[in-house]
């Protein structure tokens, strides 16, 4: 059933009567217009225009507002329609499923939100730049364009580069901000969805990547704040079904200690509340080269169009590009090396579970250093770090054993305290 015969439908299913009681509310738009704070005519089509071209969702009604007295049946004054707003009312029988459409099958679904998440510095970004260029490029299907909105990564000096090391078509991709006073500016949610509209339409994005959500919020909006979050993010969802865009969305861990991915979203749990897909990058607990090693995990933590997709395993390798005339540019970028058997929940806890085991080595490894009597600091120190054993482990590790450090004539010594050092019980 295509949109036109929807739209017939609910025109068919609603009565031409005004009855008594029922409450009116704004259409989709005048409802976003609201939301912007003032008419956005020229970047908006009308809704009927939009259900006709892009096949987006009917329309949702706003809250419904109960009578002053409270009684269901209560008439007169209590309810007042809204100028201009109808109820809409459409029999479930009357509508035919649809197949979801994926960007990326199973992860990535057009018309939505997605949300891909992970620590600072762990390659979100370049991952974005990957999914871009696989796009543009035709390695999901048919080429299609994008729309990249950063806000804190140099479009010529970062984004550009990665997509080059990625073989984007950089013919199809498209780098936006909104113009204040003359000056370029990040699109704001949700004032600027307006404009992000305009835009996306114009170029017909496919793809609409967000780079961070934080910097991207308006100055008003509390990102802790459950109901501020969400009417931040209503707007740009509803631009996401009216143009058939799939919306990546960048987001930071926060520094908490849970294992549920959702939870350590950055602000309001609103936030992957508003989308339809989750998305988790992390270290890969098998990278031999531990923290300072190139490989990931990217985990699928949320679907609410069906299972959860398997998760990948990415490698981040130096990549060299043309810059200019001549000129080499160096620049990174990540491939896919097949699937990984971690979880988000598992990435999370690994973390934890590597600073416990590093812990209780460093521990082992000052009982044996200590075991025959004071030993120098220095010593000490040289010796872990030829285990691989950081400085900072070796403090926790000598605080948690209640070494004493005691000064002599060539220096500090360190010693075990004598309940550790003859077995008597503390």
């Amino acid at each position: 059933m295509d949109t036109l015969a929807v739209s017939n439908l609910v025109a068919s299913e609603l009565s031409p009567r005004r009855h008594r009681g029922v409450v009116h509310h704004r259409s989709k738009e005048q409802h976003l217009n609201h939301s912007l704070g003032g008419p956005r005519a020229a970047a908006l089509p009308n809704q009927a225009g939009e259900l006709q071209a892009t096949g987006s969702a009917l329309p949702v009604a706003g809250p419904f507002r109960e009578p002053h007295d409270g009684s269901p049946g209560s008439h007169g004054s209590a309810i007042v329609p809204r100028r201009g707003s109808r109820a809409i009312a459409l029999t479930a029988s009357k509508l035919v499923s649809r197949p979801v459409a994926w960007l990326w099958p199973g992860r990535i679904p057009f018309g939505e939100l997605t949300i891909l998440a992970g620590d600072p510095g762990l390659g979100k970004s370049l991952l974005a730049a990957h999914l871009t260029a696989r796009l543009t490029c035709g390695g999901l299907g048919k080429a299609r364009n994008a729309l990249v909105l950063t806000a804190e990564d140099s479009p010529e000096h970062t984004v550009r580069p990665r997509l080059d090391a990625a073989g984007a078509d950089l013919e199809r991709v498209t780098f936006g901000w909104l113009e204040r006073e003359g000056l370029p500016t990040p699109f704001m949610l949700p004032t600027d969805v307006g404009e992000l509209r305009a835009i996306a339409h114009e170029r017909k994005a496919a793809l609409i990547v967000i780079d961070p959500l934080a910097a991207h919020l308006a100055g008003g909006v509390n990102s802790w704040k459950d109901q501020e979050v969400r009417t931040a993010l209503a707007p740009l969802s509803s631009l996401a079904k009216a143009t058939g865009a799939a919306i990546v969305i960048v987001a930071h861990l926060n520094k908490g200690q849970s294992d549920d991915p959702l939870q350590r979203l950055g602000g309001s749990i609103g936030i992957p509340a508003a989308a339809r897909s989750v998305l988790l990058l992390a270290r890969d607990p098998d990278d031999p080269e531990g923290e300072h090693g190139g490989q990931r995990v990217l985990a699928h933590v949320k679907s609410n169009l069906g299972p959860l997709a398997a998760s990948l395993r990415y490698e981040i390798e130096p990549a060299t590009v043309a810059c200019g005339s001549a000129e080499m540019f160096e620049t990174a970028r990540i491939l896919e090396r097949g699937e990984a058997p971690y979880t988000g929940a598992e990435l999370l806890a690994a973390p934890r579970a590597e600073r416990g085991a590093k812990l209780t080595e460093a521990i082992g490894f000052l009982e044996r250093e200590l075991e025959q009597g004071d030993r120098a600091v220095g010593k000490i120190q040289r010796s872990a770090e030829q285990l691989g054993i950081s400085l900072q482990t070796l403090q926790r590790a000598k605080k948690q054993l209640g070494i004493e450090s005691i000064r002599v004539e060539h220096g500090w010594v360190w010693c075990l305290p004598p309940s550790a050092g003859d077995g008597a019980t503390p």
